[in-house]
C-alpha cells in the first residue's frame, strides 16, 4: 500500500485544523486515494500512470479545493466543519448554484438528456394549462372585476339553464336585492352594407345598462344607456362598434361618432367605439356592434311578436354584478324568492321554473362544464405523463449519482453533513428543472398552432391572442418547473446523502445493490402509470371509432347546406316566399342535383323547442319539444326516411289545415299502441293560439346535435304555414361530391338577388366531422400521451437494466467462470426486466380500474374496464418491454468473466 498520507498533509497543512480532526480527514483520503489506484491497476494500467491518475483527484479536482476553502472559512469563523457559509443563505445558495453549473457544464450529455426530458414534461403540462386558462380561467379582456358578475338562467323543474322572457328579466331587475346591476342581452346576425354585397357581422342586442354591468367603456363617443332601451320598439336605431370594426370596416375613421350606417336595410346611427380589447362577454366569439333591445326586430326580422311583452317567449340571456358584501349564496337566495313568486303570479307561464346563478363568465354553463371535465381529463393525464418523467430524471440522477461517489466520498470525509449534502444535491436538480421549464415553455408557445388545430368544445375557436402566455400561464409553468425540481431530486439527495462512509471506502456493493433496488421502484412507478395513461387513451380511440360508425340517419357524404336570410336584406313576408320558392326551383334544375329544400335548423347545428299537448289527452301543462320548419323535399334531400304517411307538399300553404310529421320517438312516447297518423296536436306559436295540427307522417329517429346523443321526441312543420325569413338551403347531389355545386348554387341564389349575401357554405360531411372534433381532439391528444409515457417507461426500463448489467458484472464473471451459458444469463436478465414490468402492469391495471370510472360520462360505447383495451394495453406494453430488456440482456452474453472478475 502507497503512503498517500504525506501528500494529503501538505494540503491541509495551512487550515489549522484540530489534530484529531485532521487525522481523521487523512486517514479517510488515504483509504479512497488506495481504493482508486487498486481499481486502476485491475484495469491494467501501470503503476506510475494509476499512482498519478490517483493523485490527480488531489491535484486536480475542483471539489477538493472548493470543500477545503469552506473547511478554512469555517475554521476560521467558528462553527464547525460542514454549517453553512457564515450562515448567510444567500451566499450559500449562490455557491450552490455556481458549483451546481460547473457540475452540470462538465457533464453536458447527461445535463442535455434530463432538461430535454423535462422540456417534455413540462411543455405538454403547461401547453394544456394554456388552453384550460384560456376556456376557464381568464375572464374576458375588458370586463371589470369579472368574478363580481354572475350569469343567471331558468331552470326547469332544477335542471337545464335558459333563457328568460323580457318581462320576467324586467321583474328580476326590479326586485332583486343583490345586485348592482342586471342585464339582459341576445346575439343575432346583421347584414352591414357600405357599398355592394352586404356584410355579415356578429351582433348583440343588450339592455341599455349592459356595458355599466360590465365596467367597459368607450374610447370614443358613448355607449348605451337605460334611455336608448326604453321607450316604443324601433324608436332608438343607436348603434356602438367594436375597435376592430372601427379599424377594419371603417379605416379609424376619427369622424365615425354620429355616422349613420345601413345594418339589415335599416339606418343606424353609430354613437361610440368600444375599447380597444372588449369584443364581448363569450370565449371564441368577437361581437361587431351592439344595438338596444327595443331595436329587436330590425335586428332580426323574425322576431316579429311583442317580444318585450310576451311573458311566454324566453330568448334573453341575463348576468348581473353583486352589490358589494353581497355573497353568491345570498343572491341565489333572492332570486329563489322572485322566481316563486313568479310562479305564483304567472302559472300559465312560470309553473316549475326556478333562477340558477352560475360564477364565471366566457362560457355557457353547458359548455363550461364540458370544458371543465375535458381539460381536468387532460391535465390529469399530462400530470400522469410529468410524473413518468420524473422517475426518468430520478433513474438518472441515480445513475449520475453512483458515478459522482468519489466526489460524494470527499465531501464526507471533510465534514460535510447530510443537510448541506442534499442542499447542493437539490440545488443542481432544480437548476435542471429551471433549464427544463424554460425550454418546456417556449416549446409549449410553439405548440399554441397545434393547439388551435384542436377543437376539444365543437363551435369554440381560440386564437393566438387567447392562447397567449399571461402571468397565470407563466406562474404555472415556474411551479411545475420548482415541483418537478423536488420530486426527482428529493429521493436521489436523500439516497446519496444517506452513505455510510465506512463502507463506501471499503465496499460500495451494498449501497450500489440499495440504489439499484430503488432504481426498479421507480420503473415499477413508471410503468404503473404508464399503464393508466395508455388505457385512459385506448378508451378515447375507442369512443372515437364508435362514435364514427354511428348512422346519423342522413345521407352526409351528398349534402350541401348553405344559409341565406331575405329578412335582413329587408325582403317583406311576401316577396321572401316568392324568393325561396324561385331560389328552390332553379337549384332543382342544377344538373348534377338529385333533391333540394329548406329549414331553419340544419343536422348537427342545434334545435328550436316549443310546446305542444295532444288533442283529448289529459295533462298539467304543454310537454316540451324540438322541431324543424321544413320545406318540401326536406326528407328526400337529407334522405331521411319516411316511415308512414307522407311528406309536406306544396299545397300545405297558408289557407290548408295544419299540418304535422313527428319522428318515431315521438310516436314511441305519445301513442305506443295507437296509429299516429290522423291524430292532432297542438302547438302554439304564440299566446292565445289554439290552433290544432294533424299528424301526416312519421320520420325515422336521426341525430339533430350529435352523434352520442340519445332518442328525443322531434317534429317537423311546413315552412309555408310557419314562414321564417332565414332559412338554410339544403342541396342533395347525384355524385359523391357535392362541392362541385356550390358554385352553380350559389350564383342561382344571387341571380335573383346579386346584393343578397350567401353564408356559411358547408358540405354536411365537414359539418358531421366538426361534431366528432370533441372526441377526436381528446383521442389524438391522449394517443399522444400514452405514447409518450410508454416510450419514457420503456427507456427507464433499459436503463435500469443496463445499469444492473454493469453493477453485477463480477456476479456475471463468476457465473459464467462456473459454467453459466450465454442463454441462461440472457434469460437472468430478461426475466429481471419481466418481473419489473409485471408488477408495474398489475399496479397500473388497478389504478387504471379506478381512475377510469371517473371518465365514464366521457365514453361512448365502451365500458371503462373495456377487456379489449385492456388486453391491448398490456400485450403492447409487454411487446415494448421485451425490446427494451434485449439490449442489457445481450450485453450481458457478453460480458468477459476474466476482465469482470480482474475489475473487483
Amino acid at each position: 500500500m502507497l503512503d498517500w498520507k504525506a501528500e494529503i498533509s501538505k494540503r491541509l497543512a495551512n487550515l489549522n485544523l484540530e489534530p484529531t480532526r485532521e487525522a481523521e480527514i487523512i486517514e479517510e483520503l488515504s483509504q479512497h486515494l488506495e481504493d482508486s489506484y487498486q481499481e486502476l491497476l485491475y484495469a491494467g494500467m501501470p503503476k506510475a500512470e494509476a499512482r498519478q491518475l490517483a493523485l490527480a483527484e488531489l491535484t486536480e479536482s475542483d471539489l477538493l479545493e472548493r470543500e477545503l476553502r469552506r473547511v478554512a472559512r469555517a475554521v476560521s469563523q467558528g462553527p464547525e466543519i460542514g454549517a453553512s457559509v457564515g450562515g448567510n443563505i444567500i451566499a450559500g445558495l449562490w455557491q450552490d448554484l455556481r458549483y451546481g453549473a460547473r457540475v452540470l457544464r462538465k457533464n453536458p450529455g447527461f445535463a442535455v438528456l434530463a432538461v430535454l426530458t423535462l422540456a417534455l414534461g413540462i411543455g405538454v403540462n403547461t401547453a394544456i394549462f394554456s388552453l384550460a386558462n384560456a376556456l376557464l380561467l381568464r375572464p374576458p379582456q375588458g370586463v371589470d372585476k369579472a368574478e363580481d358578475v354572475i350569469q343567471l338562467g331558468r331552470t326547469l323543474n332544477g335542471s337545464d339553464f335558459n333563457t328568460f322572457s323580457y318581462p320576467d328579466y324586467v321583474d328580476c331587475r326590479n326586485q332583486n336585492t343583490s345586485f348592482v346591476e342586471l342585464t339582459a342581452y341576445r346575439q343575432t346576425g346583421l347584414y352591414l352594407t357600405t357599398g355592394g354585397t352586404p356584410e355579415r357581422l356578429t351582433g348583440m342586442l343588450v339592455s341599455g345598462n349592459y356595458f355599466k354591468a360590465l365596467g367597459t367603456r368607450a374610447d370614443a363617443g358613448r355607449t348605451l344607456t337605460p334611455e336608448d332601451d326604453n321607450g316604443t320598439p324601433g324608436a332608438n336605431p343607436v348603434a356602438v362598434i367594436s375597435h376592430g370594426l372601427w379599424e377594419g370596416g371603417f379605416g379609424s375613421d376619427p369622424k365615425i361618432v354620429g355616422r349613420v350606417i345601413d345594418l339589415n336595410n335599416f339606418p343606424f346611427t353609430i354613437v361610440g367605439v368600444m375599447q380597444n380589447g372588449f369584443t364581448g362577454i363569450s370565449v371564441g366569439e368577437e361581437t361587431d356592434i351592439w344595438l338596444p333591445l327595443t331595436m329587436y326586430s330590425q335586428a332580426d326580422p323574425a322576431f316579429r311578436q311583442k317580444r318585450l311583452e310576451a311573458r311566454y317567449i324566453t330568448w334573453l340571456g341575463v348576468l348581473g354584478r353583486l352589490k358589494t358584501g353581497v355573497t353568491v349564496q345570498q343572491a341565489q337566495a333572492d332570486m329563489t324568492i322572485i322566481a316563486r313568486r313568479l310562479e305564483q303570479t304567472y302559472p300559465n307561464t312560470n309553473r316549475g321554473l326556478g333562477i340558477t346563478l352560475v360564477t364565471g363568465l366566457g362560457l355557457q354553463p353547458v359548455r363550461r362544464d364540458q370544458a371543465r371535465s375535458t381539460m381536468s381529463i387532460l391535465l390529469a393525464i399530462a400530470g400522469l405523463v410529468l410524473l413518468i418523467v420524473c422517475a426518468n430524471v430520478a433513474n438518472l440522477m441515480l445513475a449520475r449519482g453512483a458515478a459522482r461517489r468519489k466526489e460524494i466520498t470527499i465531501r464526507l470525509a471533510l465534514g460535510a453533513g447530510r443537510v448541506r449534502l442534499i442542499r447542493q444535491l437539490l440545488t443542481e436538480a432544480l437548476l435542471i428543472s429551471m433549464f427544463g421549464g424554460v425550454l418546456g415553455i417556449i416549446l409549449a408557445f410553439g405548440s399554441r398552432k397545434l393547439l388551435l388545430t384542436s377543437d376539444l368544445l365543437t363551435g369554440i375557436r381560440l386564437s393566438l391572442e387567447d392562447l397567449r402566455f399571461d402571468g397565470r400561464v407563466l406562474g404555472f409553468a415556474l411551479l411545475v418547473s420548482f415541483a418537478t425540481g423536488f420530486i426527482f431530486g428529493v429521493i436521489p439527495a436523500l439516497e446519496a446523502s444517506n452513505l455510510q462512509l465506512q463502507s463506501m471506502l471499503k465496499d460500495r456493493s451494498a449501497s450500489g445493490l440499495q440504489r439499484s433496488r430503488f432504481r426498479g421502484l421507480l420503473v415499477v412507478g413508471q410503468v404503473a402509470l404508464s399503464v393508466v395513461v395508455l388505457i385512459c387513451a385506448g378508451l378515447f380511440v375507442r369512443t372515437l371509432r364508435n362514435t364514427q360508425s354511428v348512422d346519423p340517419g342522413f345521407d352526409v357524404d351528398k349534402m350541401l347546406i348553405m344559409s341565406i336570410d331575405v329578412g335582413r336584406s329587408g325582403y317583406s313576408e311576401e316577396k321572401g316566399r316568392l324568393f325561396y320558392q324561385q331560389v328552390i326551383g332553379r337549384v332543382r334544375a342544377i344538373p348534377g342535383v338529385s333533391a333540394a329544400s329548406l329549414a331553419i335548423s340544419t343536422p348537427f347545428s342545434g334545435s328550436w323547442r316549443n310546446g305542444f299537448h295532444i288533442e283529448s289527452q289529459a295533462t298539467t301543462g304543454d310537454l316540451a319539444c324540438d322541431y324543424n320548419i321544413v320545406a318540401p323535399r326536406y326528407f328526400e334531400s337529407t334522405g331521411t326516411a319516411l316511415l308512414r304517411g307522407r311528406d309536406f307538399t306544396e299545397q300545405d300553404g297558408l289557407t290548408s289545415p295544419s299540418v304535422v310529421i313527428v319522428n318515431e320517438e315521438f310516436v314511441r312516447r305519445m301513442f305506443p299502441r295507437e296509429n299516429p297518423i290522423g291524430k292532432r296536436l297542438a302547438i302554439p306559436w304564440h299566446e292565445g293560439d289554439n290552433t290544432y295540427s294533424e299528424i301526416i307522417g312519421v320520420a325515422k329517429n336521426v341525430k339533430y346535435e350529435k352523434l352520442t346523443e340519445s332518442p328525443r321526441m322531434y317534429f317537423y312543420v311546413p315552412f309555408q304555414q310557419r314562414y321564417q325569413s332565414g332559412a338554410a338551403l339544403l342541396v342533395r347531389s347525384r355524385g359523391d361530391d357535392p362541392s362541385a355545386l356550390i358554385a352553380a348554387v350559389a350564383r342561382e341564389a344571387q341571380s335573383l338577388d346579386k346584393n343578397l349575401p350567401v353564408f356559411s357554405v358547408r358540405m354536411l360531411a365537414d359539418r358531421l366531422r366538426d361534431s366528432l372534433a370533441p372526441q377526436r381532439s381528446a383521442a389524438m391528444m391522449l394517443g399522444i400521451f400514452g405514447l409518450l409515457a410508454l416510450a419514457l417507461a420503456s427507456i427507464g426500463l433499459y436503463g435500469v437494466l443496463a445499469y444492473s448489467v454493469g453493477q453485477r458484472q463480477h456476479e456475471i464473471g463468476i457465473r459464467m467462470a462456473l459454467g453459466a451459458q450465454a442463454g441462461d444469463l440472457f434469460v437472468l436478465v430478461i426475466k429481471q426486466g419481466m418481473l419489473l414490468t409485471g408488477i408495474g402492469l398489475a399496479l397500473g391495471l388497478s389504478a387504471a380500474f379506478l381512475c377510469t370510472r371517473l371518465i365514464a360520462n366521457q365514453l361512448y360505447g365502451v365500458s371503462p374496464i373495456d377487456p379489449i383495451t385492456l388486453g391491448v394495453t398490456s400485450s403492447m406494453l409487454g411487446v415494448v418491454a421485451l425490446l427494451a430488456c434485449y439490449l442489457p440482456a445481450r450485453r450481458a452474453t457478453k460480458v468477459d468473466p476474466l476482465v469482470a472478475l480482474r475489475s473487483e
